[in-house]
């Protein structure tokens, strides 16, 4: 963390460092400011109009509202249905003594699901037989069965979970933009020699930064509506992958001596069908 800190502040420290010599340098700043005007000027243009603020409202909900659902139609309604489905599976399975016959049940319903596929692979290897023909585990199911396992399965669960946070950086940032429109244009009207343009530049201010901070309250409100679904839609995928971890480990109970009637060992590989 120290060290990322640190190579953050060296590299603010020498892009203004390089910003300050350009500006400074005989001709390069010359002949980069025709360029440089009528970007600023439709930059000032724009978010000094208090219907950017809007518009930019309206925009950042359409996003959130479609970034929201595509997510969870296209990766947590999913994946929920398929551990529903998983889950339904494994208790119909007789999981009082799990035997050959009984573990390839259990291959046939995993392989049905791609998602679970490696997790599963994962956790059949640390099955381990006993004396009497069951088979046990070495690690408890939730060593493999977990939400590592559906990020890997390409659920980009970090990525979603910091949108909330991401909607309130651009509503802050949208509306520091637009004060700094804003206060260009007040303080070249506080300027001038009349008193009433002066004052009336700065009601126009004070009006516009009212429609400028919009963008900052409809940011946090977004964050907080989407950090509350989301608490809501993990808290049913933690729920779902807690069904199947309990289902797996009433089936493959922990290996232990006394159980398996040895010291069981690994094996190298488990028949997986009949």
């Amino acid at each position: 963390m120290i060290r990322r800190i640190a190579l953050l502040l060296f590299a603010v420290i020498a892009v203004v460092l390089l910003l300050r010599w350009l500006v400074s340098a005989d001709g390069i700043w010359d002949a980069m400011k025709p360029a440089l005007i009528p970007v600023v000027r439709v930059y000032l243009d724009i978010f000094n109009s208090p219907a950017t603020a809007i518009l930019l409202c309206v925009v950042m909900l359409l996003v959130a509202i479609g970034l929201f659902a595509a997510y969870h139609l296209r990766q947590i309604a999913p994946a929920e249905r398929d551990l529903s489905i998983l889950a339904t599976q494994l208790r119909a399975i007789d999981r009082r003594s799990v035997r050959d016959s009984t573990l390839a049940e259990i291959d046939r319903a995993m392989q049905r699901y791609p998602r679970f596929d490696r997790g599963w692979r994962l956790y059949r290897a640390t099955l381990v037989a006993g004396a009497d023909g069951r088979w046990f585990s070495s690690l408890p199911p939730s060593h493999y069965f977990n939400m590592r396992m559906l990020e890997n399965s390409g659920m980009r669960l970090r990525f979603y979970l910091g949108l909330p946070n991401d909607f309130v950086g651009l509503g802050l940032v949208f509306t520091f933009l637009g004060l700094v429109a804003g206060l260009y244009f007040a303080s070249r009207s506080m300027m001038a020699s009349d008193l009433s343009d002066a004052r009336a530049a700065l009601t126009q201010l004070l009006h516009a930064a009212t429609f400028k901070f919009l963008t900052s309250i409809v940011g946090i409100s977004i964050s907080i509506v989407m950090s509350a679904a989301q608490r809501v839609q993990l808290e049913r995928l933690h729920g779902a992958l807690a069904e199947v971890q309990m289902l797996l480990e009433e089936a493959l109970p922990l290996a232990r001596g006394r159980e398996a009637g040895s010291h069981p060992a690994p094996v190298a590989s488990v028949p997986s069908g009949a």
